[in-house]
């Protein structure tokens, strides 16, 4: 350990940290008489801690046999003859990239272009000749400083937070950008005008055996797919719903009657929706249910969202029945299945610094296990069997004094019923506990 590691001596300049003066007040002591200013170090050394751990042993030769060691100062580039190293420092303290330390060539290198953090990784795939008409000469990076810096740890990701968050903001607008450009691609294929209501008829009689009637009328109504899509919400990702509801879409096609007199896109709404929500229900909930539950279930959130609007209060469970028409107990188990499931394992606040898993409150402390279960049957099971081992007048005051199999009485009353006295029960009953805890059934249960 060097005195300037100790202390956490930030004077680059320093002579012993240039040096690497092991003993920095001997060093100081022998320049005195040249420098002013080492006279007035020597002095200061006197009453150092550090001369005190080479003189009380903490510190000795042993803690140098590590010569090989490199500092953050001996990786930058030696200056001109001209510049200080207290100047080279100060101009090299804020800079971070390979290109604002050393001298570069190449304006338009790809590595400062694109603030590329490791440059040594990105010359590694590239020869020699490559290499050198990017970079404008001939430098290798296994010899270089800035290598060296990374693999010994003195620069790291940590002086690229910004870059690094910088690149990963654009990285996610990027693909949020593609996600657009695919809707907007999709968008533009669809057709810029609906059919009209003869149109409609017109092809409707055709679609029965005509399979380019059928995709002539799909193609006109993708658009009403992807009005419907964008009032849902969910987390399913918006080109999945479109194709679900284009699905719901076929089916209307391959089931519209047109004598019925209807339009087509109201017909078609509902399998499009139908199929939106089906899909809705069974990919974005861990648990299944019935799709008509949760049309039913939106129905109640909007009524009451409605209700909650107008009289500012939310509404009681007699009032939403009457508005919609169910019986109340059917409305609190739709609202109780169509919940969004929570883990027994999330986390929840008692109050207090600590947090608890939900699986400890929901936890019954009252009612055994089923390992607790199996272990009690096993334990009166054993006692059982002991107890037939013991001749009948032990076995008697055993199961009467303790309970077993009826209702607990003193040793006095047992006394009376054998007619012997008391103190006689008491005997009996410490010898039959103690051929009892001999049964290897008791045994087996230890």
């Amino acid at each position: 350990m060097y005195c300037f590691e100790s202390k956490n001596c930030n004077n680059l300049d320093c002579p012993v940290r240039r040096l690497k003066e092991p003993r920095c007040w001997e060093f100081f002591k022998k320049n005195a008489s040249t420098d002013g200013e080492y006279e007035k170090k020597a002095v200061q050394c006197e009453k150092c801690n550090y001369k005190l751990g080479w003189e009380i042993g903490l510190i000795s030769d042993d803690n140098f046999k590590d010569s090989e060691r490199i500092f953050i100062d001996e990786l930058i580039p030696e200056g001109t003859e001209s510049s200080s190293s207290k100047e080279l420092i100060k101009a090299t303290k804020d800079k971070r990239f390979c290109y604002e330390i050393m001298d570069c060539h190449n304006a338009l290198c790809p590595v400062r272009e694109q603030q590329i953090i490791r440059c040594f990784k990105f010359f590694q795939p590239r020869s020699a000749k490559e290499k050198e008409k990017i970079t404008c000469c001939s430098r290798t990076c296994d010899k270089c400083f800035y290598k060296t810096g990374w693999d010994i740890g003195t620069i790291s990701e940590s002086n690229f937070t910004d870059i690094i968050e910088k690149k990963k903001n654009k990285l996610q607008s990027s693909v949020k950008y593609k996600k657009d450009l695919i809707v907007s691609i999709y968008m533009a294929e669809l057709a810029k005008k609906p059919l009209s209501h003869d149109e409609e008829i017109a092809l409707a009689k055709k679609i029965a055996g005509d399979k380019e009637a059928s995709e002539i009328f799909l193609m006109a109504n993708l658009k009403l797919v992807t009005k419907i899509a964008q009032k849902f919400t969910s987390k399913m990702p918006f080109m999945d719903l479109i194709q679900e509801g284009n699905i719901g879409l076929i089916k209307a096609i391959s089931k519209f009657d047109y004598r019925l007199g209807y339009k087509f896109s109201t017909y078609a709404s509902y399998w499009i929706k139908y199929y939106m929500q089906k899909a809705v229900s069974e990919q974005a909930s861990s648990i299944s249910i019935p799709c008509h539950l949760i049309a039913v279930a939106n129905k109640i959130k909007r009524h009451i969202h409605k209700f909650e609007e107008e009289l500012s209060r939310p509404p009681t469970l007699a009032e939403l029945s009457d508005i919609l028409g169910l019986e109340e107990e059917k409305i609190v188990n739709i609202i109780n299945v169509t919940k969004t499931p929570v883990s027994i394992y999330s986390k929840v606040s008692n109050g207090e610094d600590d947090e608890e898993t939900i699986e400890y409150y929901l936890e019954d402390k009252q009612s055994l296990t089923p390992e607790e279960t199996y272990f009690e049957k096993q334990k009166i099971l054993a006692v059982k069997e002991a107890l037939d081992q013991l001749e009948e007048r032990q076995r008697f005051i055993i199961k009467n004094f303790y309970g077993i199999d009826c209702e607990e009485i003193s040793l006095a009353e047992i006394g009376r019923r054998l007619n012997i006295s008391r103190e006689r029960v008491r005997q009996i009953l410490f010898v039959s506990l103690k051929k009892l805890s001999q049964q290897s059934s008791i045994i087996s249960l230890k």
